[in-house]
């Protein structure tokens, strides 16, 4: 099953990388590999004017099994120039190789290896779909630890609810769950609050950072956004929403230009306010 999924990945993820490589010749973003830890690695984009001290940390989509940091090399690059901040996009590791919780691991690694570099008060984290569901994760493993948080945490069409009920149209959601809490040998449920965020009690949404969230008005995580907006309202923790009328991730790829172009703008606003009222070392 491992190998057989090894093998159908293979041509999926050389492909979209491959493109995100030559869609990036065009972006005036400076880009380069960074070494996080031993074992995990990123890219950071640098567009023309950004502030070096500032920094997002970016986990990419993909089903939490495919895709790689390369293939969003072109979008990393936007958005460094839209938020004037560095991006890095953190090439964590995926099932079947691995299995929860080693990509949380690797983005708690990559979070701490991030404030070390740029400081208090500097990195905010994002990510989309499963990316998305990765960053929500990390500032609840933080809430768990006690730790301190990023200066703000966003999700384009993140992927909140991973406890999905068994029906035809959940068949890939569930595959793609299944596979990385890691089948028979799953060390948790689906619906722990590190898997589905939306479970996360109260308590740990009081310390999360603040929240902004973009997706489709009638998409694939439309519903988990509108939970995970309920829950931070009756939390008090600040979270602000914004819906489209586009596809899943529409950023990320091309068309939707103007609603691409206001949900960067909207992401800038965010962030500046966030790192304008953040404390720096």
């Amino acid at each position: 099953m491992a190998f057989a999924l090894q093998i159908l990945r293979a041509p999926i993820n050389l492909t979209s990388s491959l493109m995100g490589h030559c869609s990036a010749t065009c972006s005036s973003a400076a880009f380069e590999r960074v070494q996080i830890s031993e074992s995990l690695q990123g890219i950071m984009a640098a567009a023309p004017g950004a502030d070096k001290s500032r920094a997002i940390l970016y986990f990419h989509g993909g089903g939490h099994w495919l895709l790689t940091a390369s293939t969003y090399k072109e979008f990393i690059g936007r958005i460094s120039a839209a938020t004037e901040a560095v991006v890095i996009a953190v090439d964590y590791s995926k099932p079947p190789s691995v299995q929860f919780p080693a990509g949380l691991n690797e983005a708690l690694a990559a979070w701490h290896w991030a404030r070390e570099r740029f400081g208090e008060g500097s990195v905010a984290v994002a990510g989309d779909s499963s990316g998305g569901n990765l960053a929500f994760a990390l500032v609840v493993k933080l809430a768990q630890l006690n730790e301190e948080q990023p200066v703000a945490c966003i999700g384009i069409s993140p992927w909140l609810r991973l406890d999905l009920k068994t029906s035809l149209p959940n068949l890939y959601g569930k595959f793609c769950a299944d596979l990385y809490l890691g089948g028979w040998h799953k060390v948790t449920k689906a619906a722990d609050p590190l898997v589905t965020i939306v479970n996360a009690s109260p308590e740990l949404v009081r310390c999360f950072p603040p929240i902004l969230m973009h997706a489709g008005s009638n998409e694939l995580t439309t519903e988990d956004v509108k939970e995970m907006v309920e829950l931070c309202e009756s939390a008090g923790s600040p979270a602000e929403v914004q819906f489209y009328g586009c596809r899943h991730i529409f950023q990320v790829g091309p068309g939707f230009h103007r609603s691409t172009c206001d949900s960067l703008q909207r992401i800038d606003a965010f962030l500046k306010k966030q790192w304008k009222s953040a404390p720096f070392e």
